[in-house]
């Protein structure tokens, strides 16, 4: 191998180690300064072997000294390939470093993102905990808001406590006073809930009826106390008040005639009955009943109606006997009568009757109320009936010359009635009509069917009674006495100045008569207006009842 060859190929190594070392970093940086040393040597030893060359043709002659040059060559040509192996070698060895620092590099890169990752959560966790520390500092604040409404509310709570004892103890003091009012009543007091069972009685109960409130509280009412005639039968109590204010929850007060109660003992007494229904904030809550035991009311009102009726039948003979003599006299029995005399006498025969008419109407007043009269039905047309009171009435129609008009239905089924009893019914009605309407007024007289509440029906099936109606335009009711227009010898205040000669016991007589029927009496009216009386009599007819007297 010759010098240029070596130089060649050291020149060929020198470039290949310059390509190698231009793609490193740091270390390949530093191989290409170490190239480029070498290739400065290459370039000094070609200089040398230049001046080698020439030494070579000066010593070409002495070859042995060639020789000992060319070794000496070859020799530092070996030792300059040892030094190339070990630049290769040093440059694996660099080349490794470098792809471990390309490695490390890499992981160092990982590393500085999941620590920038790990800052930028730890930032999110400051915000957080920093949103965390107001929100503490909000809530802290509304806690020490929250403590001081709490003093407040405690306040405010301490202030109604004392109250509510207050109140409790006004409470407690009304109840006192409310039971001892109740100890103090001397009439029978009952509440109820609203299913009728006892929730409340007063001593006064306990004392009539023989019963104890522990015993009875909370049973039935209807049951504890049964309702009884006067004959001491029990009476149906789908009409009894309490349970029609618990059957319809009406906001009325019901007050009850003449009834009887059932004592324990099995004994009875009459009572009058006072009923109102109990709401609280207008809900329906139970049931109050007042009654009054009217045991004595009762025998004096006996012994006044026996007192009555003893008076007016001793009065009877007399005024039928000055009845008599007054019609032979006016007939001229006793002679003839001059116009003086007549008018006089007559006076006096119309007085007199005044007199019968009232004593009759007492009679039979005491006679309804001791329960002496007798009621004997039978057949009876009550059209003609009606007629036939009509027909009686023609004078004083035709006198105050009144518009009469008569509407009556086709069908009206016989009656069994008793015909007196139905006849007095008419006879008042009618001549209330005719006293009460002012000349040339207007009376309308009807008969027709209805239903059980008194309205007129056609349907079949439902019709159950006669309804009676009787309409005028006349002088009508006072608003402030229509309450009291059944009640015994009352007369409103609006007729009394234009008929002085009223007993005031004819519509007594009448809803009498209907009650014991079975039937009802109504009536609609307004002052100067007219009036309108409604009676229904059920198409079973009256019940037949024994008795000593009849009406009068």
């Amino acid at each position: 191998m010759n010098k240029k060859t070596i130089i060649s190929a050291l020149d060929d190594k020198a470039r290949k180690l310059k390509i190698l070392a231009k793609g490193k970093e740091a270390v390949r940086r530093k191989l290409a300064v170490t190239a480029e040393k070498l290739r400065l040597k290459a370039k000094q030893l070609a200089v040398t072997a230049k001046k080698k060359e020439t030494v070579r043709h000066k010593l070409v002659a002495t070859a042995q000294g060639k020789e000992d040059v060319r070794h000496k060559l070859v020799a530092t040509a070996q030792g300059k390939e040892d030094v190339r192996h070990k630049l290769v070698a040093t440059a694996k060895g660099k080349e490794d470093v470098r792809r471990r620092l390309v490695v490390t590099a890499k992981k160092l890169a990982v590393t500085a993102k999941e620590k920038e990752s790990i800052r930028r959560k730890l930032a999110v966790t400051a915000k957080e905990k920093e949103s965390i520390r107001r929100n503490l500092a909000v809530t802290a604040k509304q806690l020490a808001v929250t403590a001081q409404e709490k003093e407040d509310v405690r306040r405010k709570l301490a202030v109604i406590a004392e109250e509510l004892r207050l109140k409790a103890k006004q409470l407690a003091e009304a109840k006192a006073k409310d039971e001892a009012m109740l100890a103090s009543i001397g009439d029978g007091l009952v509440a109820t809930d609203t299913e009728g069972k006892i929730a409340l009685m007063n001593k006064a109960f306990e004392e009539m009826l023989g019963w104890k409130e522990a015993e009875i509280q909370g049973k039935l009412f209807s049951e504890i106390v049964p309702m009884v005639d006067e004959n001491g039968k029990h009476m149906s109590e789908s009409g009894r008040s309490i349970n029609i204010i618990l059957k319809k929850r009406v906001k009325a007060t019901i007050t009850t005639a003449t009834s009887y109660y059932k004592r324990r003992d099995g004994t009875f007494f009459p009572v009058v009955i006072t009923t109102s229904p109990i709401f609280s904030e207008n809900e329906f809550i139970g049931v109050i009943e007042v009654f009054r035991d009217i045991t004595k009311e009762k025998d004096i009102d006996k012994a006044k109606t026996e007192f009555v009726s003893l008076a007016s039948h001793q009065l009877r003979t007399p005024l039928t006997t000055v009845s008599w003599y007054s019609e032979m006299l006016l007939a001229g029995d006793a002679g003839m009568l001059n116009d003086a005399q007549k008018k006089y006498l007559d006076e006096i025969y119309k007085g007199n009757k005044r007199m019968v008419d009232l004593v009759n109407a007492l009679l039979n007043v005491s006679r309804m109320e001791l329960g002496t009269f007798i009621v004997d039905p039978e057949p009876t047309d009550i059209l003609a009936l009606a007629q036939s009171v009509v027909s009686d009435f023609k004078p004083q129609i035709d006198q105050k010359k009144l518009k009469f008009s008569e509407k009556h239905a086709d069908n009206l089924p016989i009656l069994n009635a008793d015909p007196k009893l139905l006849r007095m019914v008419f006879q008042n009605l009618l001549a209330n009509a005719i006293k009460y309407t002012p000349d040339k007024g207007k009376i309308t007289l009807e008969l027709t069917l209805s239903d059980a509440q008194g309205l007129v029906s056609n349907a079949k099936g439902q019709i159950s009674n006669i309804l009676i109606k009787v309409s005028d335009n006349g002088y009508g009711i006072p608003k402030a006495h229509q309450s009291s227009i059944f009640t015994k010898l009352f007369r409103a205040d609006n007729v009394r100045e234009k008929d002085t000669e009223g007993t005031g016991l004819g519509l007594y007589i009448v809803k009498a008569i209907v009650d014991h029927s079975g039937g009802k009496i109504w009536f609609e009216s307004e002052e100067n207006k007219g009036a309108t009386f409604y009676v229904t009599l059920p198409l079973a007819g009256m019940k037949k009842k024994e008795g000593t007297k009849t009406f009068a």
